[in-house]
């Protein structure tokens, strides 16, 4: 039977007796007073048989009224106790509500974050506030099972100072290392492992841990201290904790994942760079030191040919200087990358104008700039020094222009020039193209490039709008 079940039989019989106490007492007087009348009077004189009748009735109805008021006390009594029940349930439920949309919220945060460091903070401090503890902490091993991090929550940063260095995974921590199982304890001096915390460490007594593991292999521990309005963590607080530690092996790995992802692009944009360099200004100097060569073996016979490879030799001296000025700035990308587009694309811009003396036409919508988050917003600038760079190295161009502008939900990107262009069939993995496309595929956009030999060429980037950006 539920709680409401038994609420409606106690109130059904509280009603009862109610009825019972009014109703029971009036038939008692109207039966003692036809038993007066039609009996006791017969026997006994009237004065007296009227008395005993009212003696009697007093008598019953004060004794019936007895029994009906204990049992109301006593279901007043039983009301008391399941309202306290009902409420103490009501509390219990709210409590687990509000843990599983904590929990549920904590999941939804995690899955939001890539930084590695960030996420750990993210894990602690959700964790700490799931089971309402006053701390919180996570431990990472490395590969060979060495506390690696170890982040907290709850500690100011001066305490982590007076505390000192990492845990070795000594006492409960490394016995929760080698247990792999939840561990929930009213008071952690009491257990066996515990050996006890360094100098300047607040006090802790109760104590939740849950380890992180991810297919099969522990990630690291969670560890929570203090659960704040009890003596010791519930049963509900460890479930919490080992879904919260199951979200949190996700987050982490994935964390781990993007910066493996960000190494390995690191390393191919070396690669991409050191291509280049040896397709290009390594070829230039190689061909300088072969007209060097010459000049040096004609300067005695032929004085004026010698002259005229000196002064070519020079240019493509000052070209390879050009070219190596732009790999210099390239390397530097990463901290342009950050400037909002309306001033990084006049940059690249200015910067193609000086190395190559090409007359470069820009027009940045502020609108355009604006509808891309930070993501597209790198990959927009990468392509433009991408293709700027390429005409500057290979289009012989006189003039190019660079456009942002916004159509149609979408942020086109333009880049066009009215060099030498190249046959497209046959170059699609030259001139940057693939770096490119794939910039341009990682932030789900579109890249087109359009040329031919002698009409110059044009590389369009359409990228998706958004509604929030970050500038």
């Amino acid at each position: 039977m539920s709680d409401s079940d038994v609420r409606d039989t106690h109130e059904t019989y509280s009603r009862r007796l109610r009825v019972a106490a009014v109703l029971l007492p009036s038939l008692l007087i109207v039966a003692l007073m036809a038993l007066d009348f039609f009996l006791i009077e017969r026997f006994i004189p009237s004065g007296i048989s009227h008395l005993i009748t009212v003696l009697v009735g007093v008598a019953g109805v004060l004794a019936f009224s007895s029994v009906i008021f204990a049992q109301l006390a006593n279901l007043q009594v039983r009301d008391r106790a399941n309202t306290e029940r009902l409420r103490q349930l009501a509390d219990a439920l709210e409590q687990k509500r509000q843990q599983l949309q904590a929990v549920n919220a904590a999941g939804l945060a995690l899955t939001s974050e890539l930084d590695r460091d960030e996420v750990l903070q993210r894990v602690a401090d959700q964790a700490r506030a799931v089971a309402n503890a006053k701390y919180a902490a996570l431990g990472v091993f490395d590969e060979q099972g060495v506390v690696e991090t170890f982040t907290t929550s709850g500690i100011s940063d001066e305490d982590r100072t007076r505390i000192g260095s990492l845990p070795r995974g000594l006492g409960l921590l490394g016995h929760l290392q080698e247990e792999r199982r939840p561990l929930r304890l009213r008071d952690l001096h009491a257990h066996p492992s515990s050996v006890g915390f360094p100098k300047n460490h607040p006090p802790m007594r109760s104590f939740l841990g849950t380890p992180i593991v991810l297919r099969g292999e522990p990630l690291g521990n969670l560890y929570l201290t203090e659960k704040q309005g009890a003596e010791e963590f519930t049963t509900d607080d460890a479930e919490a904790l080992e879904t919260l530690a199951a979200q949190a092996a996700i987050a982490i790995e994935n964390a781990r994942l993007y910066q493996q992802v960000e190494r390995v692009s690191v390393l191919e944009e070396r690669q991409r760079i050191r291509m280049d360099l040896h397709d290009g200004v390594m070829q230039s100097l190689y061909g300088v030191g072969l007209l060097l060569e010459d000049v040096a073996e004609r300067v005695d016979t032929e004085p004026a040919h010698a002259k005229d490879q000196l002064w070519r030799s020079v240019d493509r001296l000052n070209a390879a200087i050009a070219d190596l000025r732009g790999y210099v700035l390239g390397l530097r990308l990463v901290q342009a990358s950050d400037q909002p587009l309306t001033e990084s694309l006049p940059l690249l811009a200015e910067q193609a104008r000086s190395n190559a003396l090409i007359d470069v036409d820009v027009k940045i919508s502020p609108d355009a700039a604006r509808g891309l988050d930070r993501p597209r917003r790198e990959a927009a600038y990468y392509i433009a020094a991408d293709a700027l760079g390429n005409v500057a190295r290979h289009a012989r161009a006189r003039h190019a222009s660079v456009h942002l502008f916004e159509k149609n939900g979408s942020v086109i990107l333009l880049i066009a020039d009215d060099g030498v262009g190249f046959d497209f069939e046959s170059s699609t993995s030259g001139h940057g193209l693939h770096n490119m496309r794939e910039r341009a595929f990682a932030v789900g956009g579109t890249l087109r490039v359009e040329s031919e030999p002698g009409r110059g060429a044009q590389v369009r980037l359409e990228l998706p709008a958004m509604e929030e950006a970050d500038g």
